[in-house]
């Protein structure tokens, strides 16, 4: 008897363990800025300094118009029209400035 008050004891004390290993994870998953982002690197962060700016260039055509951002997520669409072509969609990481889709209209120009 005195046997299974130890074992139902020591079982009570890992279950309590197991369940606040659980709710620490939990707890640092969802307070983490890189969730949903396993590639950024924490270390690595792209600010501009004070007083200066970053710039991009996306080496479109003469006469071509970018439409208002819209942020989606952690990336910001925008889209640009050009003259007497198709328009596209340009998903921008705003962090790093890179460009990391175009979206366009029509067939696509590199096929996967």
């Amino acid at each position: 008897m005195q046997f299974l008050k130890a074992l139902v004891v020591i079982m009570g004390v890992l279950i309590i363990a197991g369940f606040a290993v659980i709710g620490v994870e939990l707890y640092k998953r969802m307070n983490d800025p890189n969730r949903g982002n396993p590639g950024a690197d924490p270390d690595r962060v792209a600010s501009a300094p004070v007083g200066r700016t970053e710039e991009v260039g996306l080496d479109l055509p003469a006469g071509a118009r970018m439409g208002d951002p819209v942020a989606v997520g952690n990336r910001v669409v925008f889209r640009v029209t050009i003259p007497d072509g198709v328009d596209r969609l340009y998903v921008m990481d705003p962090r790093s400035g890179a460009i990391s889709t175009t979206v366009t209209t029509g067939k696509a120009t590199n096929p996967r």
